[in-house]
């Protein structure tokens, strides 16, 4: 398991096929590429009210093909299933589960019912096999980490009929966020593309590791 240290000092300025293995890499860059022209498709439908969508719209609009795969090798998932969210994995298995439901059923994106379940067998996969990679690129906790390995493939399964809200882009809610992610891309120099990674390893670094401050 990754120290405070390791993840925080995340080479996001090197070359992400030389940090993450080839067996992460390729489908954290799939199931990203999906989840841009999901919101791509999203902000060309003009009917989506989450902040990620209808304060960027015209960004998202404007991705051409290389520069959706261009952001889709940015070094982390852009989507989550509240992997940082220990109350959620806790109910999850307790006696309050249905509240675990309720967590994000508030107006959630319309995500295929497919690629929440390629997301969540992907985080589950990588907390079993390759745990200090799902901290790094995930922004697990400890807890969370333990709690996702514990599960069986059935309740996996499981969690994708009855919690399907849980699948959510990352940052939803921050289109601050999202911005200058969306402008690297589309005008990609070396500089830009280095702070946007490293501000998104920072804030999953934030995210996973108790009293840690992300960064603004």
């Amino acid at each position: 398991m990754p120290s405070r240290q390791a993840l925080r000092a995340a080479p996001a300025t090197e070359t992400i096929s030389g940090w993450l293995p080839p067996a992460v890499l390729e489908p954290l860059v799939e199931i990203n590429r999906h989840c841009i022209d999901l919101l791509c498709d999203l902000a060309a439908a003009n009917d989506c009210r989450a902040a990620v969508i209808k304060e960027l719209a015209p960004l998202w609009r404007s991705l051409v093909p290389a520069s959706r795969q261009l952001m889709a090798t940015c070094p982390f998932l852009l989507v989550d299933a509240g992997f940082a969210d220990e109350l959620r994995w806790r109910r999850l298995r307790g006696p309050h589960s249905v509240e675990a439901q309720r967590v994000s059923a508030d107006a959630p994106l319309p995500l295929p019912a497919g690629f929440a379940r390629r997301v969540l067998v992907y985080g589950w996969h990588l907390a079993r096999s390759e745990p200090s990679m799902a901290r790094l690129a995930l922004g697990m906790t400890a807890e969370c980490l333990s709690q996702v390995a514990a599960l069986g493939l059935h309740e996996i399964d499981q969690l994708c009929e009855q919690h399907p809200g849980w699948v959510r882009p990352r940052w939803e809610s921050r289109p601050e966020v999202w911005r200058p992610l969306l402008q690297a891309v589309s005008r990609p120099t070396e500089a830009a593309l280095q702070r946007v990674r490293s501000r998104g390893i920072q804030l999953l670094a934030g995210a996973a590791l108790p009293g840690t401050t992300p960064p603004r």
